[in-house]
């Protein structure tokens, strides 16, 4: 008789014809896995239900079938179990395959089968997660859904126009700091080569720069990618007569930290440097350099949504 067996994660359990029984050691995972059941023979649909295959939480209970997706696939050979909510990171659950479970040839498990896995906290909050849902996607003034977009090749930044000494001090702080904030790119500042283009100009000027320049803005940036959302250019207009010296020193880190990527404002952190309003803010708050950070994880790559995004996140 043909062995029927079944893997589950990346766990080998033997079942149905196989008398032995085995209880997977915890793993560690995180709050939105999904567990991939997979089976050598075709499985019998009616019997992969929630009365079969369920979880049970860390407070002893089943957790409800709205909260759990089932689905068979592979033509019946993979039972992917989904949690529609993602689990407590902390919590334990454990997985379990019930004995009624079939395959197409009316043979069932002998045993009950389990699995105990515990969530792990992951490498990012949600708060920094669902911030950088709203600061790295779409665009500030452009309607679209558009996706992560990023430098994979090192900024290299030449400055023109009329700066001051604290402009020029402003400018290399923030490269400094935008520099230890990651490690996948390095900016620079060079003349050679520049791919950073920064302008200090009267504001009457910008539509010698840009076409079109949103009135009102004493600062923009406008860039260009390439072929899979790759940034490769990108340009900085600072108006140098309608601005303070606080207003410059904060526009010149606003508009350069957005031009890697981070491309949105948000009401949502008055102290943060993405914030909406109109501000003097001249230093990244820790969740500011945590969104640089993210934007520039290795893993995170050009093209990626928001669901492709927060799910590498949630692995990491």
């Amino acid at each position: 008789m043909k062995k029927v067996m079944l893997i589950v994660g990346l766990l080998l359990i033997s079942m149905l014809s196989i008398e032995g029984h085995v209880h997977a050691e915890e793993r560690s995972v995180p709050k939105n896995k999904t567990w991939e059941i997979k089976f050598n023979t075709p499985m019998d649909p009616t019997t992969i239900n929630h009365d079969n295959i369920y979880v049970i939480g860390p407070d002893g209970n089943k957790i409800s079938k709205t909260n759990i997706r089932l689905y068979l696939s592979n033509n019946n050979k993979v039972v992917e179990v989904e949690p529609k909510i993602p689990y407590n990171t902390g919590s334990t659950y454990t997985l379990h395959i019930g004995t009624n479970v079939k395959a197409e040839n009316g043979e069932n498990l002998r045993e009950e089968e389990t699995l105990k896995f515990k969530v792990h906290k992951g490498k990012y909050s949600d708060q920094a997660l669902e911030y950088f849902q709203e600061i790295a996607f779409g665009s500030e003034w452009i309607d679209g859904d558009y996706p992560i977009r990023k430098w994979k090749s090192d900024p290299k930044i030449k400055v023109s126009g009329s700066p001051t000494s604290e402009d020029a001090k402003a400018l290399e702080n923030t490269i400094n700091d935008i520099n230890q904030a990651q490690d996948s790119i390095t900016l620079t500042q060079q003349d050679e080569n520049a791919n950073i283009e920064i302008y200090f100009v009267p504001l009457e000027e910008f539509d010698q720069y840009v076409s079109n320049p949103k009135e009102g803005n004493w600062g923009l940036f406008k860039y260009w990618w390439k072929e899979g959302y790759v940034i490769n250019r990108a340009k900085i207009l600072i108006a140098t007569d309608v601005t303070s010296q606080k207003g410059r020193t904060h526009l010149i880190r606003e508009e350069l930290t957005q031009s890697l990527g981070l491309v949105n404002d948000s009401y949502s952190y008055p102290d943060s440097m993405f914030f909406q309003k109109y501000t003097y803010i001249k230093a990244f708050t820790d969740l500011d350099e945590t969104l640089i950070k993210m934007l520039y994880e290795n893993k995170i790559q050009p093209g990626m949504g928001p669901d492709k995004a927060i799910e590498t996140f949630n692995n990491m």
